[in-house]
Protein backbone atom coordinates (compact mmCIF):
# COMPACT_ATOMS: atom_id res chain seq x y z
CA UNK A 1 0.00 0.00 0.00
CA UNK A 2 1.61 3.36 -1.02
CA UNK A 3 2.25 6.06 2.09
CA UNK A 4 0.24 8.87 1.72
CA UNK A 5 1.15 11.97 4.35
CA UNK A 6 -1.44 13.37 6.80
CA UNK A 7 -1.23 16.28 8.80
CA UNK A 8 -0.53 16.02 12.72
CA UNK A 9 -2.84 17.25 14.96
CA UNK A 10 -0.96 19.81 17.47
CA UNK A 11 -4.12 20.96 19.47
CA UNK A 12 -3.78 17.29 21.04
CA UNK A 13 -1.46 16.58 24.05
CA UNK A 14 0.01 13.26 22.63
CA UNK A 15 0.95 10.62 24.94
CA UNK A 16 4.83 9.40 25.26
CA UNK A 17 4.22 5.65 24.04
CA UNK A 18 3.58 4.34 20.29
CA UNK A 19 0.73 1.76 19.49
CA UNK A 20 2.21 0.90 16.07
CA UNK A 21 0.25 -1.80 14.04
CA UNK A 22 2.01 -5.33 15.33
CA UNK A 23 5.59 -5.52 14.34
CA UNK A 24 6.85 -7.58 11.49
CA UNK A 25 10.23 -9.83 12.93
CA UNK A 26 13.43 -11.14 10.93
CA UNK A 27 11.99 -14.86 10.21
CA UNK A 28 14.76 -15.29 7.58
CA UNK A 29 17.68 -14.74 10.29
CA UNK A 30 19.25 -17.70 9.58
CA UNK A 31 19.79 -17.07 6.24
CA UNK A 32 21.06 -13.94 5.92
CA UNK A 33 23.26 -15.44 8.84
CA UNK A 34 24.52 -18.22 7.39
CA UNK A 35 28.48 -18.61 6.77
CA UNK A 36 27.90 -18.31 2.72
CA UNK A 37 26.38 -15.27 3.35
CA UNK A 38 30.01 -14.24 4.25
CA UNK A 39 31.72 -16.16 2.12
CA UNK A 40 29.90 -15.05 -0.96
CA UNK A 41 30.03 -11.58 -0.93
CA UNK A 42 31.43 -8.62 -3.61
CA UNK A 43 34.13 -6.73 -1.71
CA UNK A 44 34.95 -4.30 -4.43
CA UNK A 45 32.26 -4.54 -6.79
CA UNK A 46 29.11 -5.41 -7.41
CA UNK A 47 29.46 -9.04 -8.54
CA UNK A 48 31.41 -12.09 -7.17
CA UNK A 49 32.01 -15.41 -9.02
CA UNK A 50 31.11 -18.70 -7.34
CA UNK A 51 33.35 -21.34 -8.40
CA UNK A 52 32.66 -24.95 -8.45
CA UNK A 53 34.24 -28.24 -9.60
CA UNK A 54 33.25 -31.74 -11.27
CA UNK A 55 35.62 -34.80 -12.19
CA UNK A 56 35.49 -37.90 -13.70
CA UNK A 57 35.01 -41.16 -12.12
CA UNK A 58 38.27 -43.53 -11.22
CA UNK A 59 38.87 -46.04 -13.81
CA UNK A 60 40.93 -49.53 -12.78
CA UNK A 61 44.49 -49.59 -12.58
CA UNK A 62 46.45 -51.51 -15.56
CA UNK A 63 49.32 -53.23 -13.73
CA UNK A 64 51.16 -54.50 -17.11
CA UNK A 65 51.65 -51.00 -18.39
CA UNK A 66 51.58 -46.77 -18.77
CA UNK A 67 49.96 -45.08 -21.14
CA UNK A 68 52.56 -42.44 -21.14
CA UNK A 69 50.31 -39.86 -21.14
CA UNK A 70 47.70 -38.15 -19.04
CA UNK A 71 44.38 -35.81 -19.71
CA UNK A 72 42.70 -33.50 -17.59
CA UNK A 73 39.58 -35.33 -16.05
CA UNK A 74 38.23 -32.09 -14.19
CA UNK A 75 36.14 -29.02 -15.06
CA UNK A 76 35.59 -25.85 -13.44
CA UNK A 77 32.60 -23.66 -13.18
CA UNK A 78 31.67 -20.11 -12.17
CA UNK A 79 28.61 -18.47 -11.07
CA UNK A 80 28.72 -15.11 -11.07
CA UNK A 81 25.76 -13.54 -8.17
CA UNK A 82 25.93 -9.53 -9.37
CA UNK A 83 23.78 -7.59 -6.24
CA UNK A 84 20.60 -6.03 -7.50
CA UNK A 85 18.49 -4.97 -4.04
CA UNK A 86 20.31 -1.13 -3.57
CA UNK A 87 17.58 0.36 -1.36
CA UNK A 88 17.50 3.38 0.45
CA UNK A 89 14.77 5.27 3.13
CA UNK A 90 14.90 9.25 3.80
CA UNK A 91 12.27 11.63 5.90
CA UNK A 92 12.58 15.05 7.03
CA UNK A 93 11.84 15.56 10.63
CA UNK A 94 11.46 18.95 12.04
CA UNK A 95 12.21 20.05 15.69
CA UNK A 96 8.81 21.32 16.18
CA UNK A 97 7.34 18.11 15.54
CA UNK A 98 9.70 16.51 17.86
CA UNK A 99 9.20 19.11 20.77
CA UNK A 100 5.30 19.12 20.69
CA UNK A 101 4.88 15.28 19.95
CA UNK A 102 6.82 13.13 22.39
CA UNK A 103 6.99 9.92 19.68
CA UNK A 104 8.77 11.86 17.22
CA UNK A 105 11.90 11.19 17.71
CA UNK A 106 14.53 9.69 15.77
CA UNK A 107 15.05 6.32 17.51
CA UNK A 108 11.15 5.70 17.11
CA UNK A 109 11.18 6.51 13.38
CA UNK A 110 13.99 4.20 12.95
CA UNK A 111 12.45 1.58 15.44
CA UNK A 112 9.17 2.11 13.23
CA UNK A 113 10.83 1.67 9.84
CA UNK A 114 12.52 -1.41 10.41
CA UNK A 115 9.23 -3.33 11.82
CA UNK A 116 7.13 -2.71 9.11
CA UNK A 117 9.39 -2.12 6.09
CA UNK A 118 12.58 -3.06 6.19
CA UNK A 119 12.80 -6.79 7.89
CA UNK A 120 9.80 -7.47 6.18
CA UNK A 121 11.22 -6.40 2.57
CA UNK A 122 14.11 -8.52 3.14
CA UNK A 123 12.11 -11.58 4.56
CA UNK A 124 9.20 -11.43 1.35
CA UNK A 125 12.26 -10.82 -1.11
CA UNK A 126 13.99 -13.96 0.54
CA UNK A 127 11.00 -16.17 -0.03
CA UNK A 128 9.68 -14.97 -3.66
CA UNK A 129 13.09 -15.70 -4.81
CA UNK A 130 13.93 -18.98 -3.20
CA UNK A 131 10.44 -19.78 -4.91
CA UNK A 132 11.60 -18.46 -8.07
CA UNK A 133 14.59 -20.73 -7.95
CA UNK A 134 12.60 -23.50 -7.15
CA UNK A 135 10.35 -23.11 -10.06
CA UNK A 136 13.00 -23.03 -12.43
CA UNK A 137 14.94 -26.29 -10.76
CA UNK A 138 11.57 -28.10 -10.58
CA UNK A 139 11.37 -28.12 -6.51
CA UNK A 140 8.16 -27.39 -6.74
CA UNK A 141 5.15 -29.43 -5.75
CA UNK A 142 1.78 -28.13 -6.13
CA UNK A 143 -0.03 -31.01 -4.34
CA UNK A 144 -3.31 -29.07 -1.69
CA UNK A 145 -2.11 -30.19 1.73
CA UNK A 146 -4.67 -31.41 4.12
CA UNK A 147 -4.26 -32.86 7.78
CA UNK A 148 -4.58 -36.32 6.20
CA UNK A 149 -2.25 -35.79 3.46
CA UNK A 150 0.20 -33.92 5.22
CA UNK A 151 2.53 -35.82 7.21
CA UNK A 152 2.85 -38.17 3.30
CA UNK A 153 3.72 -35.00 1.50
CA UNK A 154 6.21 -34.37 4.35
CA UNK A 155 7.69 -37.32 4.60
CA UNK A 156 8.21 -37.33 0.36
CA UNK A 157 9.86 -33.82 0.15
CA UNK A 158 12.20 -34.74 2.98
CA UNK A 159 13.33 -38.02 1.63
CA UNK A 160 13.95 -36.16 -2.20
CA UNK A 161 16.44 -33.53 -0.25
CA UNK A 162 18.21 -36.43 1.79
CA UNK A 163 18.13 -38.31 -1.32
CA UNK A 164 20.19 -35.33 -2.95
CA UNK A 165 22.66 -35.43 -0.16
CA UNK A 166 20.83 -32.74 1.62
CA UNK A 167 22.20 -33.54 5.20
CA UNK A 168 18.70 -33.44 7.54
CA UNK A 169 20.11 -31.64 10.24
CA UNK A 170 20.75 -28.35 8.76
CA UNK A 171 17.25 -28.13 6.55
CA UNK A 172 14.51 -25.42 7.35
CA UNK A 173 11.10 -25.11 7.04
CA UNK A 174 8.91 -22.00 6.80
CA UNK A 175 5.44 -22.52 7.11
CA UNK A 176 2.13 -20.46 6.66
CA UNK A 177 0.26 -20.49 9.72
CA UNK A 178 -2.80 -22.37 7.59
CA UNK A 179 -0.33 -25.11 6.94
CA UNK A 180 1.20 -25.09 11.00
CA UNK A 181 -2.67 -25.83 11.63
CA UNK A 182 -2.87 -28.33 9.54
CA UNK A 183 -0.08 -30.02 10.47
CA UNK A 184 -0.93 -29.77 14.16
CA UNK A 185 -3.94 -31.67 13.55
CA UNK A 186 -1.98 -34.74 11.57
CA UNK A 187 -3.14 -37.87 13.22
CA UNK A 188 0.53 -38.48 13.71
CA UNK A 189 1.79 -35.58 15.82
CA UNK A 190 2.31 -36.52 19.30
CA UNK A 191 0.16 -33.83 21.67
CA UNK A 192 2.22 -33.63 25.43
CA UNK A 193 -0.27 -33.06 28.72
CA UNK A 194 1.70 -31.44 31.44
CA UNK A 195 -0.16 -32.23 34.76
CA UNK A 196 2.60 -31.95 37.24
CA UNK A 197 2.66 -28.08 37.36
CA UNK A 198 -0.76 -27.83 39.02
CA UNK A 199 -2.42 -26.34 35.70
CA UNK A 200 -3.24 -28.42 32.75
CA UNK A 201 -1.47 -27.24 29.55
CA UNK A 202 -1.85 -28.99 26.71
CA UNK A 203 0.58 -28.38 24.29
CA UNK A 204 0.27 -28.92 20.83
CA UNK A 205 3.90 -26.46 19.44
CA UNK A 206 5.50 -28.60 16.77
CA UNK A 207 8.84 -26.98 16.74
CA UNK A 208 10.45 -29.62 15.22
CA UNK A 209 9.59 -32.65 13.14
CA UNK A 210 12.55 -35.56 11.62
CA UNK A 211 14.80 -33.31 12.99
CA UNK A 212 13.70 -30.38 10.90
CA UNK A 213 12.93 -26.90 12.63
CA UNK A 214 9.52 -25.14 11.70
CA UNK A 215 8.86 -21.66 11.99
CA UNK A 216 5.52 -19.72 11.23
CA UNK A 217 5.75 -17.32 9.10
CA UNK A 218 2.62 -14.65 8.07
CA UNK A 219 0.68 -15.60 4.59
CA UNK A 220 1.31 -12.44 3.25
CA UNK A 221 5.10 -12.75 3.39
CA UNK A 222 4.98 -16.23 1.70
CA UNK A 223 3.80 -15.29 -1.50
CA UNK A 224 5.68 -15.76 -5.04
CA UNK A 225 6.25 -12.51 -6.62
CA UNK A 226 6.09 -8.86 -4.91
CA UNK A 227 6.68 -5.15 -6.00
CA UNK A 228 9.42 -3.26 -4.43
CA UNK A 229 8.92 -0.08 -6.08
CA UNK A 230 7.84 1.65 -2.92
CA UNK A 231 8.06 -0.56 0.27
CA UNK A 232 6.58 -4.43 -0.42
CA UNK A 233 3.29 -5.57 -1.51
CA UNK A 234 2.63 -8.61 -3.58
CA UNK A 235 1.94 -8.77 -7.09
CA UNK A 236 -0.63 -9.19 -8.52
CA UNK A 237 -1.61 -13.01 -9.70
CA UNK A 238 1.10 -13.84 -6.89
CA UNK A 239 1.03 -17.24 -5.92
CA UNK A 240 0.47 -18.63 -2.03
CA UNK A 241 3.50 -20.69 -0.76
CA UNK A 242 2.70 -23.20 1.90
CA UNK A 243 5.97 -24.30 3.04
CA UNK A 244 9.46 -23.54 2.42
CA UNK A 245 12.20 -26.08 3.00
CA UNK A 246 15.57 -24.87 2.34
CA UNK A 247 19.49 -25.39 3.34
CA UNK A 248 21.22 -22.48 4.08
CA UNK A 249 24.33 -23.62 2.75
CA UNK A 250 22.19 -23.53 -0.66
CA UNK A 251 22.15 -19.49 -0.40
CA UNK A 252 23.69 -17.34 -0.64
CA UNK A 253 21.87 -13.92 1.20
CA UNK A 254 24.77 -10.92 1.39
CA UNK A 255 24.49 -7.54 3.10
CA UNK A 256 27.20 -5.24 1.39
CA UNK A 257 26.14 -2.30 3.03
CA UNK A 258 23.94 -0.99 6.01
CA UNK A 259 24.38 2.11 7.47
CA UNK A 260 21.98 5.28 8.57
CA UNK A 261 22.47 8.64 9.54
CA UNK A 262 20.95 11.75 10.42
CA UNK A 263 21.90 15.79 9.12
CA UNK A 264 21.18 17.80 11.63
CA UNK A 265 18.96 21.12 11.11
CA UNK A 266 20.67 23.89 8.45
CA UNK A 267 19.22 26.89 6.13
CA UNK A 268 19.79 24.09 3.41
CA UNK A 269 16.94 21.69 4.87
CA UNK A 270 15.03 24.76 6.35
CA UNK A 271 15.75 23.98 9.45
CA UNK A 272 15.10 20.60 10.10
CA UNK A 273 16.62 17.20 10.17
CA UNK A 274 17.50 14.38 7.82
CA UNK A 275 16.77 11.12 8.60
CA UNK A 276 17.94 8.13 6.02
CA UNK A 277 19.24 4.87 5.63
CA UNK A 278 20.74 3.02 2.69
CA UNK A 279 21.25 -0.57 2.68
CA UNK A 280 22.34 -2.82 -0.24
CA UNK A 281 22.12 -7.14 0.25
CA UNK A 282 20.57 -9.64 -1.80
CA UNK A 283 19.49 -13.24 -2.04
CA UNK A 284 20.98 -16.01 -4.23
CA UNK A 285 20.73 -19.96 -4.84
CA UNK A 286 23.50 -21.53 -5.35
CA UNK A 287 23.38 -23.50 -9.15
CA UNK A 288 25.36 -26.47 -7.90
CA UNK A 289 22.97 -26.66 -4.12
CA UNK A 290 19.16 -26.31 -6.17
CA UNK A 291 18.07 -29.77 -4.91
CA UNK A 292 18.53 -27.94 -1.05
CA UNK A 293 16.00 -25.44 -1.49
CA UNK A 294 11.82 -26.93 -1.66
CA UNK A 295 8.72 -25.57 -2.26
CA UNK A 296 4.47 -25.94 -2.01
CA UNK A 297 2.76 -24.03 -3.28
CA UNK A 298 -1.14 -22.95 -4.15
CA UNK A 299 -0.42 -24.08 -8.06
CA UNK A 300 2.62 -25.16 -10.23
CA UNK A 301 4.49 -22.35 -11.93
CA UNK A 302 3.78 -21.67 -15.58
CA UNK A 303 6.25 -23.16 -18.16
CA UNK A 304 9.71 -21.25 -18.56
CA UNK A 305 10.74 -20.17 -22.33
CA UNK A 306 13.85 -21.35 -24.08
CA UNK A 307 14.80 -18.96 -26.82
CA UNK A 308 16.42 -21.95 -28.90
CA UNK A 309 17.94 -21.46 -32.44
CA UNK A 310 18.26 -23.92 -35.51
CA UNK A 311 20.85 -23.59 -38.57
CA UNK A 312 21.57 -26.07 -41.18
CA UNK A 313 22.89 -30.14 -40.07
CA UNK A 314 25.42 -32.04 -41.92
CA UNK A 315 23.05 -33.58 -44.35
CA UNK A 316 19.21 -33.56 -44.62
CA UNK A 317 18.22 -35.35 -42.06
CA UNK A 318 19.67 -33.22 -39.22
CA UNK A 319 19.28 -29.50 -37.84
CA UNK A 320 21.74 -28.34 -35.63
CA UNK A 321 20.16 -26.79 -32.00
CA UNK A 322 21.96 -23.40 -30.69
CA UNK A 323 21.25 -21.01 -27.80
CA UNK A 324 21.48 -23.50 -25.00
CA UNK A 325 23.36 -21.82 -21.92
CA UNK A 326 24.98 -24.54 -19.63
CA UNK A 327 22.37 -26.96 -17.84
CA UNK A 328 22.56 -26.47 -14.23
CA UNK A 329 23.53 -29.38 -11.98
CA UNK A 330 20.75 -31.93 -11.93
CA UNK A 331 19.53 -30.65 -15.17
CA UNK A 332 19.46 -31.18 -18.67
CA UNK A 333 18.42 -30.59 -22.73
CA UNK A 334 16.05 -32.73 -24.19
CA UNK A 335 14.64 -32.62 -27.73
CA UNK A 336 11.72 -33.95 -29.77
CA UNK A 337 10.72 -33.58 -33.14
CA UNK A 338 7.49 -33.78 -34.53
CA UNK A 339 5.71 -32.60 -38.31
CA UNK A 340 4.32 -29.51 -38.40
CA UNK A 341 3.56 -28.02 -34.72
CA UNK A 342 5.66 -28.09 -31.55
CA UNK A 343 5.04 -30.45 -29.20
CA UNK A 344 2.57 -29.57 -26.04
CA UNK A 345 5.04 -29.25 -22.46
CA UNK A 346 3.64 -28.13 -19.49
CA UNK A 347 5.56 -27.62 -16.34
CA UNK A 348 6.36 -30.84 -14.49
CA UNK A 349 5.30 -33.36 -16.90
CA UNK A 350 7.79 -35.67 -17.15
CA UNK A 351 9.40 -36.31 -20.38
CA UNK A 352 9.95 -40.05 -21.75
CA UNK A 353 11.27 -41.04 -25.42
CA UNK A 354 13.04 -37.70 -26.08
CA UNK A 355 16.65 -37.67 -26.62
CA UNK A 356 19.14 -36.18 -24.33
CA UNK A 357 20.99 -32.41 -26.75
CA UNK A 358 23.92 -29.96 -25.73
CA UNK A 359 24.18 -26.46 -27.75
CA UNK A 360 25.42 -27.11 -31.34
CA UNK A 361 23.93 -30.66 -31.09
CA UNK A 362 23.45 -32.36 -34.50
CA UNK A 363 19.64 -33.36 -33.73
CA UNK A 364 18.22 -35.74 -36.16
CA UNK A 365 14.71 -34.30 -37.72
CA UNK A 366 13.37 -33.92 -41.44
CA UNK A 367 12.23 -30.48 -43.31
CA UNK A 368 9.02 -29.08 -42.28
CA UNK A 369 9.27 -30.48 -38.68
CA UNK A 370 9.44 -28.46 -35.68
CA UNK A 371 11.98 -29.10 -32.94
CA UNK A 372 11.22 -28.47 -29.32
CA UNK A 373 13.63 -28.52 -26.32
CA UNK A 374 12.83 -29.10 -23.03
CA UNK A 375 14.98 -28.12 -19.86
CA UNK A 376 14.01 -31.00 -17.28
CA UNK A 377 14.99 -32.13 -14.17
CA UNK A 378 17.04 -35.58 -13.76
CA UNK A 379 16.38 -36.04 -10.05
CA UNK A 380 12.69 -35.76 -10.50
CA UNK A 381 12.79 -38.13 -13.52
CA UNK A 382 13.33 -35.45 -15.98
CA UNK A 383 10.67 -33.59 -15.20
CA UNK A 384 9.99 -30.23 -17.99
CA UNK A 385 11.05 -26.81 -16.07
CA UNK A 386 11.15 -24.82 -19.84
CA UNK A 387 10.93 -25.23 -23.08
CA UNK A 388 11.22 -23.87 -26.54
CA UNK A 389 10.23 -24.63 -30.10
CA UNK A 390 11.88 -23.70 -33.70
CA UNK A 391 11.44 -25.27 -36.98
CA UNK A 392 14.43 -27.95 -38.24
CA UNK A 393 16.68 -26.81 -41.11
CA UNK A 394 18.34 -29.46 -42.39
CA UNK A 395 21.37 -29.81 -44.79
CA UNK A 396 21.49 -30.41 -48.12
Amino acid sequence: MAFIQTNLNYAIEYSKQMANVYPYISYFSDLYGSPNSATYKPISGKAVAVQSMTVKGATFADRDGYSGSAQRNFNTQQQVLTMRMDRKFKTSVDPLDMQEDPIVALANITKTFNEQQKIPEMDTYAVSTLAAAAADFGGVDAAALTADNILTQWDTYLAYMVNQRVPRDRIRCKMTPDTYKLLKEAAGITRFVEADTGIRNIDRNVGKLDGVAIMEVPKDMMMSAYDYTEGWEAESGAKQINLLMFDPIAIAAPIVYDTSMVSPPSAYTDGQYTYFERWYYDVFALNQRLPGIFVNMASNPALGTLNIATAAGSDSTHTIINGLAPAPYGMKYVAKTKTGSAESVTYGQALTGWTDVTNGASFETAAGDTVTVALVNTTKGNTATAAGSAAAVVGA
